[in-house]
């Protein structure tokens, strides 16, 4: 069984992995709010690949102008300005990139200063980009209840099997019996509800509708037969209760709250039972009229159930042999995908050309990687270039020993460390550590030597890495270079942040890297305790319940008869309409936190495996362990920290370390109680995590599943212990 520990180096291993790969093609991109209804689309690109660039598709209110390029020494920021004069961009709208690249990573800035990130793929007509997954929104009650409403509009027509059975119902029971069966499946929807809130897990649908075409075709066998069906009102109440947890689990795409899918099951009931009793008391005035002019209607059964079987034939073609099971409408409005014309790129140089393959363009290059918690001032330096500065005598050798490596690698990292000039926030910063290596270059970015060997002269690389710790994301950062070799008056110098990225050519006149933030006021997302808070409850729905209950006992006890009256029934259903919406959160310590539906465990294990991810994001010891003690239980912690040590040297990469950047849980199998008193989740998730290495930035994806034991100490949910059943790399 693996613990934590060994689920800890398996995340660190692979999320981070090797860099040594060619670049992914994902081009970082800037959706920033200026005004209420204008926005600047930014775009880092090189120049040699500009011509991928398109104009974005907007929503049609929107329009683009203002196309401005800044040309960086060979990169290219080109930015879109996008206004309109009717509604701002809302969760329901998508952005189309109609790019040739392989994936965009967008950071949006809103106007109250929250950002959010995002990685998206290309797909075969541009990349689509939902605002939904880049802003914080949330359906108000009224939306979700109008939506839910029109979907039961919608879905009282389905396939006419609504109106089939209020049709057999009516013919077979023309009285106020009928209503009596109809208000049995609206008392099973209303059910379903509470079913939903159990964590009981419903059917597609499209199954439920079957159930209900089945009954359409047992009530027209009995009316042909003359046959008294016994148990209808138990077989109505069962299709009501499967038919609202099916809705249910359908509409689980729409990314509801759970208290909004019980409020959005509520509405599509209603518009459900609205129509039956519509229609069955329309059925109820015309019927008598019917049997008047007809003498024989023993066909109308035939028909009724004749179609509830072309109805199974017909579902079963087109639905379930095609495996089509969603029948309700639940996607957005379609984006228009018409893409416009392209944007002219200006004529690129060879050394661009140069730049695009990862070959050192100059004898000396300079990286500054911005992260949330470090900045890393990166250089690659011909071996060459620096034993002609050291005057370090080779005896006319084309090879370096690896006795003399170490003379060079101290010498260039003193004349680098003792020239350093580097401002954060306008204060002067002095590295905490300063790594020395000598590397390789290839396409896909630079690796170290794992073991010194016997260097070429003219073709050995040193790699030097200042690491500055940092208290949170920096505001501006200021290099002044001061080092330039006689032989190297040109440096080419880039910077990279997790939202963009720039480079700059150093001279001896010129020898500054200024570096601003591109998001104003950006903070970094806090890492917070996860408080096993209990969950609002319909209290008063339940007070009403029980107070019907004692009555009835009250009742029998008593050997009084129970009448179901009026006020009984208004009671019951007037519970059941305050039950979406009427809910109190009520902390009492009589009253043990019960096990989380399968929507919390889910929000509770991704925000627990969120923390732990990010919990290394910084470097100080001290730092990491009070981190991680806010989500992980005593008796893992030491374990876990060892292990994540061991498994961030393991990777030989100068310093630079994996940023994970999005924890998703994709699926909840099953919650369980252990012996403990915690829950087992089997789930899978997804983490998305990306490296920044000498002006690279290498994404990675990879898919867990695992069973996650979680509990809570002292009010606060933490994981105890993780069992990985299987990974995937993705990308």
């Amino acid at each position: 069984m693996m613990n934590l520990r060994a689920f800890s180096l398996v995340i660190f291993l692979t999320i981070s992995g090797a860099v040594f790969a060619d670049d992914p093609g994902i081009t970082k991109v800037r959706l920033i709010q200026d005004t209420d209804t204008s926005y600047i689309l930014e775009v880092d690109i090189a120049q040699s690949l500009l011509w991928t660039i398109k104009e974005p598709v907007l929503p049609e209110r929107f329009r683009l102008s203002d196309i401005v390029y800044e040309n960086q020494s060979g990169w290219i920021t080109l930015k879109f300005k996008i206004t309109t004069t009717d509604k701002p961009l809302s969760h329901k709208d998508v952005i189309v990139l109609p790019w040739t690249r392989n994936g965009v990573d967008v950071t949006a800035q809103w106007m109250d200063g929250q950002t959010y990130k995002g990685l998206f793929n290309r797909t075969l007509n541009g990349i689509h980009i939902p605002l939904k997954d880049l802003m914080p929104f949330q359906k108000t009650t009224l939306e979700v209840i109008s939506e839910g409403f029109i979907m039961g509009s919608k879905h009282l027509f389905f396939k006419i099997v609504h109106v089939l059975l209020i049709i057999v119902l009516v013919w077979a029971f023309p009285s106020f019996k009928a209503l009596q069966y109809l208000f049995t499946i609206t008392l099973g929807q209303m059910v379903a509800m509470i079913f939903v809130d159990m964590g009981v897990p419903g059917f597609d649908l499209l199954l439920s509708d079957l159930l209900l075409i089945l009954i359409i075709l047992l009530v027209s066998y009995s009316v042909i037969y003359k046959i008294k069906f016994n148990y209808l009102y138990l077989l109505l109440f069962a299709a009501g209760a499967v038919h609202g947890l099916s809705l249910v689990h359908e509409i689980k795409v729409l990314e509801l709250q759970p208290v909004q899918r019980i409020q959005s099951l509520f509405a599509f009931n209603l518009a459900l039972d609205l129509g039956h009793y519509l229609f069955a008391l329309a059925l109820l005035i015309i019927i008598p009229f019917l049997k008047k002019k007809f003498s024989d209607t023993k066909w109308v059964p035939i028909i009724t159930g004749s179609l509830a079987v072309f109805l199974m034939l017909l579902i079963g073609r087109e639905n379930i042999f095609s495996n089509n099971l969603q029948i309700l409408e639940l996607q957005a409005s379609p984006t228009s995908t018409i893409y416009k014309t392209s944007a002219q790129a200006p004529n690129m140089s060879t050394r661009q050309v140069q730049r695009g393959t990862g070959l050192m363009t100059t004898p000396l290059m300079v990286y500054l990687s911005v992260e949330q918690f470090e900045v890393r001032l990166e250089i690659l330096v011909q071996a060459s270039a620096a034993i002609q500065y050291l005057n370090i005598d080779g005896n006319g050798s084309s090879t370096i020993s690896v006795e003399l490596q170490d003379q060079i690698k101290n010498g260039i990292q003193e004349a680098i460390t003792s020239t350093d000039t580097t401002y954060i926030n306008n204060q002067l910063a002095t590295p905490t550590d300063v790594i020395t290596n000598f590397v390789t270059l290839s396409r896909g970015g630079v690796a170290l030597r794992g073991t010194p060997v016997e260097e070429n002269v003219d073709e050995a690389i040193l790699g030097i890495t200042l690491i500055y710790d940092l208290a949170t994301f920096p505001d501006s950062i200021f290099v002044n270079w001061q080092l330039f070799p006689d032989s190297v008056q040109r440096i080419e110098a880039s910077a990279v942040d997790p939202h963009g990225t720039f480079t700059v050519m150093l001279t001896p006149d010129a020898n500054s890297i200024l570096w601003k933030s591109r998001l104003v006021g950006y903070k970094v997302p806090a890492i917070e305790a996860i408080v096993a808070e209990q969950q609002p409850q319909a209290m008063i729905s339940y007070l009403l319940w029980i107070g019907l209950t004692f009555f009835i006992i009250y009742q029998v006890v008593k050997k009084k008869p129970v009448l179901v009256n009026s006020w009984i029934i208004s009671l019951l259903v007037l519970g059941f309409i305050l039950y979406p919406f009427v809910r109190v959160q009520m902390n009492l310590p009589f009253m043990p936190q019960g096990k989380p539906s399968p929507e919390r465990a889910s929000s509770i294990v991704n925000d627990l495996l969120t923390n732990v991810y990010r919990a290394f994001d910084r470097r100080n010891e001290n730092d990491v362990y009070d981190r991680l003690a806010l989500s992980v239980s005593n008796n893992q912690l030491t374990e876990i920290y060892m292990q994540n040590r061991q498994s961030m040297a393991l990777e030989n990469r100068g310093g630079a370390r994996a940023n994970v950047d999005e924890v998703n849980i994709q699926k909840l199998y099953t919650i369980n109680r252990d012996n403990d008193g915690g829950y087992v989740a089997d789930t899978r998730w997804t983490v998305r995590g990306s490296v920044n290495h000498f002006g690279h930035t290498h994404y990675r994806q990879n898919q867990y599943r695992a069973l996650v034991s979680f509990s809570i100490d002292k009010d606060i949910w933490k994981i105890g212990n993780i069992e990985i059943l299987d990974t995937k790399r993705l990308y």
